[in-house]
């Protein structure tokens, strides 16, 4: 380790790669939060009870309530 901090000190700027990466880091889960608090929540309720909705006939009950299609095919 002692080798690799002697050869990043002769490097002039190498100070701004890791403020640049922390930036980034937090850039990306700032971006990810906003996208979560702004999604729809019938959207995030579907998918929530995606795995538990075997019940062909409440399917169909839950699928004539909700106005938003998302891409997937009912038959």
């Amino acid at each position: 380790m002692r080798i690799v901090i002697h050869y990043l000190e002769g490097i002039d700027g190498v100070a701004i790669f890791p403020i640049i990466g922390i930036f980034i880091f937090f850039s990306f889960f700032l971006g990810l939060l906003y996208y979560v608090y702004r999604m729809d929540k019938g959207f995030i309720s579907d998918m929530a009870n995606l795995p538990l909705g075997n019940d062909p006939e409440q399917n169909e009950i839950s699928n004539k309530n909700t106005d938003i299609d998302h891409g997937r095919k009912y038959n």
